[in-house]
């Protein structure tokens, strides 16, 4: 599966950042889209502070809203650069 998001966490300062590169979609037609479902199994894998860069010419805005609510709930510090 090719995915459009990449998380990367320095064990040391206990922080993830989160590159989101891609289309934001409700469902993954080619395996190639970034997904709510498929988020949220990977942003509630680990814990810690998450930075997120985002790079997306858009999409599904009930998805990406979707996906916005799973940070606002996250229960750590999430810092969004776009």
């Amino acid at each position: 599966m090719r995915k459009f998001w990449n998380w990367v966490k320095d064990e040391e300062a206990g922080i993830r950042t989160l590159y989101l590169n891609g289309i934001i979609a409700e469902e993954s037609w080619f395996n190639d889209d970034v997904t709510p479902a498929a988020f949220k199994e990977e942003l509630l894998a680990s814990q810690g502070d998450i930075i997120v860069w985002i790079n997306s010419p858009g999409g599904d805005c009930i998805a990406a809203a979707q996906i916005y609510n799973m940070l606002m709930d996250y229960k750590g510090n999430v810092t969004v650069k776009i």
